[in-house]
């Protein structure tokens, strides 16, 4: 009996593959590797991320709604990094501690309000009364020049000239708004944040402190509708905003509201291209922009995750998670989760349940100007398309390296007038 016994092996546990954000195939395509992580280990440790990825739509729309889990993660961003670096990075620190979105309670409540008003219906009104203007200029450009690469003629362009106008900045800071937030994000966001991008990042932040530290005193003496002086009125009101925590959130803004557009429009694009039936559709009932749009912002969407940090131990899904630990939660897993999405590697446009993507990250920091960026994405593709044929003139894309951000670092196209 013992030697029968003896012969017999317990199955052998089946290691979990680990997954790295940096990795050029996770760049290409993060969904396979997540869908995988649902199915076996829906929150998982991971080694090479040093925290925890949760992949799955229910658990990701927990996450964020979660009072335990802090966004207030200043810190992220130097980890591991020697002290005499820390010391080289007060702008860094600055906007890492006094963004709204990495801000819990009080002060995040207090913030929010005030940018909430920043981004209210009469903005978004001010945007559609502009934007048909700069989207059918920046057409013009495209029928002059042809061929072209689509990230630097329209994704560099659409969303900062919107900025620049809700801002009210002169058309010379145009450029510089669109190279201080590529800059911002390129450190911000790395797959692999290095001490060179960090020391780059602070740079950017100096930068675009100058910037609106010169208009901030012309906006006090004479205050209009624009963004900067929005602020200024919320820096001197009742709910005051110190003139570091004003600085923060004007570069949230430049951010949020220049790159992550950027990088939607050119994947929508190769979507809406390359699938004839949307295309049509499209054409034939320009209605369906702002549908089209937001399903398309599911997949293949833009942001594929964001952090928060354990505020306390917890459990989730039988894992034990230590105070201090730090979470992944990845909308791009969310948004094509079978349980939720049927068939959701198909642009549906009439999908019943699209509103259930995470693409603004639901929750108390949902994105304060996500109707700002879906409003240029709905204009532009309704104009484009109604004014030319499109192609894409490539098959393999060289992807942002980003563990926030998914688009492409060149886009080559052809648009040909109708």
């Amino acid at each position: 009996m013992s030697i029968q016994a003896a012969s017999v092996s317990e199955p052998a546990v089946r290691e979990i593959q680990d997954v790295s954000f940096a990795d050029p195939e996770f760049l290409r395509d993060p969904w396979s590797p997540l869908i995988r992580l649902q199915e076996e280990a829906p929150v998982f440790y991971s080694k090479n991320q040093g925290g925890w990825i949760i992949s799955r739509h229910e658990d990701v729309r927990a996450a964020y709604a979660d009072k335990r889990l802090l966004a207030a993660r200043g810190d992220q961003l130097f980890r591991g990094m020697p002290p005499e670096l820390r010391s080289q990075l007060e702008a860094v620190r600055n906007f890492s501690t006094l963004n709204v979105n990495r801000l819990d309670g009080p002060d995040h409540t207090r913030i929010r309000v005030l940018t909430l008003k920043a981004f209210s219906g009469a903005t978004i009104r001010k945007v559609e009364s502009f934007i048909g203007e700069v989207i059918e200029d920046i057409l013009d450009q495209c029928e002059r020049e042809g061929e072209f690469d689509f990230a630097q003629v329209v994704g560099a362009v659409l969303p900062t000239r919107v900025m620049q106008r809700l801002f009210d900045l002169p058309d010379e800071y145009r450029p510089l708004l669109f190279e201080l937030a590529s800059g911002f994000t390129g450190a911000s966001s790395a797959a692999a944040v290095t001490p060179e991008l960090l020391l780059q990042l602070d740079g950017s932040i100096r930068k675009m402190n100058d910037v609106f530290n010169e208009f901030i005193p012309l906006r006090e003496q004479n205050p209009g509708d624009d963004l900067i002086s929005t602020m200024v009125h919320a820096r001197d009101g009742l709910n005051k905003l110190s003139n570091d925590e004003m600085l923060a959130q004007l570069q949230g803004m430049v951010v949020a509201g220049a790159e992550t557009t950027a990088h939607t429009l050119g994947t929508q694009l190769t979507r809406i291209v390359g699938d004839p039936a949307l295309r049509d559709r499209l054409r034939g009932d320009p209605k369906c922009a702002f549908a089209l749009t937001t399903e398309l912002l599911r997949y293949p969407g833009t942001v594929k995750c964001m952090t928060r940090y354990a505020g306390e131990d917890i459990e989730l899904r039988g894992q034990s998670i230590a105070k201090g630990d730090l979470l992944w939660i990845m909308n791009v897993g969310a948004n094509v989760d079978s349980r939720v999405f049927d068939d959701p590697f198909t642009t549906n446009i009439d999908r019943a349940n699209r509103n259930e993507f995470m693409a603004f990250g639901p929750g108390l920091h949902f994105c304060v100007g996500h109707m700002l960026a879906r409003t240029e994405l709905t204009e532009f593709f309704k104009r484009a398309f109604r004014r030319f044929d499109i192609e894409i003139l490539q098959k393999d894309f060289e992807m942002t390296p980003s563990y926030i951000f998914y688009g492409y670092r060149a886009l080559n196209v052809r648009f040909t007038k109708r």
